[in-house]
């Protein structure tokens, strides 16, 4: 009934619009009389926000856990998902390290759009499902990779909507290639990049995973599954332009690439 966060969420989350059958959740939104929201998803207990910004937060929360209990079966790490030449490719960061950044700069060399914050795995075929919500950043990327003029700007975050991307979003699972676990150093002078092992690499997606407790032995094969099924590489990124063509060089070697 209110315009303003349906229209907000629309170009949030307009991606996932599907008119071909029934939706797996139910989400009311209401505006108080202070201009506070109020976010009843699924039954659960109702959420106040503030403002727009909270409101996101609070709506992609919701969902996010939601989802985990409708695919049980789906590994969620907390990683942008791109898809390169019919392979995926994911960047696993922690908060701050420039990955949403490093994603959109990707946008602009050949890479299409998963998804910037939840890589949804299928542990049986290995492929990555997409999650095409806008990116996310937490300021203005350096030229040339310039923000569009429709943007969502609250005030901490920057929502790209997919509308606006630079490149296309792939729809359809992609098979997962290499994991890159992602490092920002202002300091470098050039993008590195280096393989790692793949106990260290399952040991990095365990941490960066969000429902181990839903597999056997409290996730511990889910992580040994995707690490012992994919390359896994530590990237020091830096000036945006080399990091982007780096990775391209990298994920053109990976066997299976055309």
């Amino acid at each position: 009934m209110d315009p303003y966060p349906f229209e907000l969420l629309s170009e949030g989350y307009g991606a996932f619009v599907c008119s071909k059958r029934a939706s797996d959740l139910s989400c009311s939104i209401s505006r108080q009389a202070d201009n506070t929201f109020v976010v009843e998803l699924q039954g659960n207990p109702p959420q106040t926000a503030p403002d727009s910004y909270e409101l996101i937060y609070a709506f992609e929360k919701g969902i996010t856990i939601e989802l985990q209990k409708i695919r049980r079966d789906l590994l969620f790490l907390h990683s942008a998902a791109l898809e390169y030449d019919g392979q995926a490719c994911l960047l696993v960061a922690a908060a701050g390290s420039g990955k949403s950044t490093t994603t959109w700069a990707l946008l602009h060399h050949g890479f299409r759009y998963l998804s910037d914050e939840l890589a949804p795995i299928d542990l049986r075929t290995r492929d990555v499902h997409p999650y095409p919500h806008a990116l996310c950043l937490k300021a203005d990327p350096p030229t040339p990779f310039d923000l569009p003029e429709k943007v969502i700007r609250t005030a901490h975050t920057i929502h790209v909507p997919v509308s606006q991307m630079p490149a296309e979003v792939c729809r359809r699972p992609a098979h997962l290639a290499a994991v890159f676990f992602v490092r920002y150093d202002p300091a470098a002078t050039r993008p590195m990049v280096a393989p790692i092992s793949r106990a260290e690499a399952g040991a990095r997606i365990y941490s960066n995973a969000l429902n181990l407790l839903a597999h056997e032995r409290y996730g511990l094969d889910a992580a040994v599954t995707v690490a012992n099924n994919s390359e896994s590489f530590e990237l020091v990124s830096a000036d945006l332009i080399q990091t982007s063509e780096l990775m391209k060089s990298v994920m053109q070697e990976i066997p299976g690439a055309s």
